[in-house]
């Protein structure tokens, strides 16, 4: 796991690689909202195009979409973007969107530059 901060665009970047499972997933969110450098309202941008969730099954992508949601606000309702790659998880990442019940904008993005002008809006 990467974990960088800007805080003139106030953008957490979150990149994750390799084969991922939930609990690897979980486990960096929590690390970087701890992170001394986060800070309430920042924007997080999870970076998935070098990662692999193909062992990845449905319930366990709705499961992961309510996590943030025991987070106060400042964390879980901050825009948060999923970069990817690859079809499958493009799926995933539109799977969580839908099924998020935060109060969470979240959107899903092929392109560097598309994501982070989102977050900027």
């Amino acid at each position: 796991m990467e974990l960088g901060f800007d805080e003139d665009k106030n953008i957490a970047y979150i990149k994750l690689s390799g084969m991922l499972s939930s609990k690897a997933i979980l486990g960096a969110f929590d690390l970087a909202v701890a992170d001394k450098r986060y800070k309430d309202g920042m924007r997080r941008l999870w970076d998935f195009r070098d990662a692999d969730l193909f062992s990845f099954k449905s319930e366990t992508v709705i499961s992961m979409a309510q996590y943030s949601s025991i987070y106060p606000p400042g964390i879980n309702d901050v825009k948060v973007a999923f970069l990817v790659s690859r079809e499958i998880e493009y799926g995933l990442s539109r799977m969580f969107q839908m099924t998020s019940e935060s109060r969470t904008p979240i959107q899903v993005f092929r392109v560097m530059a598309e994501t982070e002008k989102w977050m900027m809006e």
